[in-house]
Parts: structure tokens; sequence; C-alpha cells
């Protein structure tokens, strides 16, 4: 995914950027407001995270403008130095989609990342499309069903929360922490838990889903056979 990274500290640039980047996704660097709405108004970018103290305008202006603008659906995750409940309210009622306070933890930030990121291309497949397709697998998001060819398959509420992922963005590498802040709720579940859904799945399926570990980044579905 392509996030902008809105902040004017340093360390956090870079830090913060690292994991990031070490997530797989493409990071903008913004700091100061008017460069945010610049990078944002390009239409280049998948998710961004927003300081609310910039030295320019502050991140309740930038929040309003976007919010405003043509690109108003764009998935908006507050990070700030600021703990009062006040802010935070104001921030969620102009539109925020979540907020996490400074001191954070760079994992948390990556995870929430990725669940806006994921549910924002999901929302976007389910408006454009109720039925998704890869192969020989059909889910049809409506009915909550999934076939292999004319064969339906029983999932779990996590296997076919983490089918539906993986079919909203098909040629995407998904990371580990995209894929736990989309699929579980609280975010905190050990790569281990993924492994054993992510084989579950597999199994249901059999050739009709392939994914392939792209190794130190994440999944991605391997092209199904013509």
């Amino acid at each position: 995914m392509r996030v902008l990274l809105v902040d004017d500290d340093e360390d956090v640039q870079q830090i913060l950027g690292h994991y990031l980047r070490q997530d797989g996704h493409a990071v903008t660097a913004a700091r100061t407001g008017t460069e945010a709405l610049g990078a944002v108004s390009d239409g280049d970018v998948d998710v961004a995270i927003l300081d609310l103290t910039l030295p320019d305008l502050d991140g309740f202006e930038v929040l309003r403008r976007v919010r405003s603008g043509p690109i108003a659906d764009l998935p908006i995750l507050l990070l700030t130095a600021r703990g009062e409940e006040s802010d935070r309210l104001l921030g969620l009622g102009l539109g925020a989609d979540d907020y996490v306070v400074k001191p954070f933890s760079p994992r948390e930030v990556c995870l929430r990342v990725g669940r806006l990121g994921l549910r924002r291309g999901s929302t976007e497949v389910k408006a454009e499309n109720s039925v998704l397709r890869w192969g020989r697998v059909t889910m049809l998001i409506n009915e909550h069903r999934v076939l292999a060819g004319d064969q339906e398959v029983q999932l779990t509420p996590r296997e076919y929360e983490l089918l539906r992922i993986f079919l909203s963005r098909p040629r995407h590498v998904l990371s580990r922490a995209a894929i736990i802040g989309a699929v579980w709720e609280d975010g905190y579940v050990s790569d281990h838990v993924v492994n054993v859904h992510l084989a579950s799945l597999r199994r249901k399926l059999g050739d009709d889903l392939q994914v392939e570990n792209v190794r130190g980044v994440g999944y991605r579905l391997v092209e199904p056979k013509s």
C-alpha cells in the first residue's frame, strides 16, 4: 500500500518509515500540512498517518480539508502526543478513522495501517461487485458463500475474512501485519496463528488457492492456471 506519513519529527519519520517499509508499504514523507495536502491531491495515497502538531497547518485543519475534498474517503490515522480525550474526540468527530497516542509502538501503528488499507480496498471491491473470483474460487459476498468450481466450501469466520482479504487485493503482497490488523480486531496474535489459519484455508481449497510466501515481506496469491 501507499502510505503518507505526515510528521515533522525526524525520528518518527525514520523509525516508523522503516517499519512500514519492512511491511512492504511504499512510504511518502510530508513534514508540513501543506505538503500533506499536496500529496493527497496527487491521488497516490491509500492511507495517511497524520500528526496533529505541524509547523504550518495543524492536523485538525488538514483533516478538515481532506474530508471536504475529492478524496474524502481516504483512511486517516491520527498520530499525536496529545493524550487529552477532547483532542481524540475532536479528531474522530472530524472524520479520522483511528488514532494512536505517542509514545507509540511502531508495530501497533503498522497493524492499524494495514487494517485501514485492507478494509478500504475490500469496501471498494464490495461496492463495485458483490462477487469476487480467482480462478475456480468464487466468493459470493452477499450470500456469504464460497465455491470452488461448483462445490461449496465451508469456512470458519476467520478463514472467510482471510480469503476475502486476499481476493479483494489479488495481485498485492500482503504483509503479516496487514493481515493480522484486518482479520483479528485486537491485532495481538502470533505469526503461528496466521500460519495455522492460512494452512487450513489452503487445505480446504486445495489447488484452487495457491499462496506464495514472499520472503521477508508477506504473502501473495499465485496466478490461477488458465
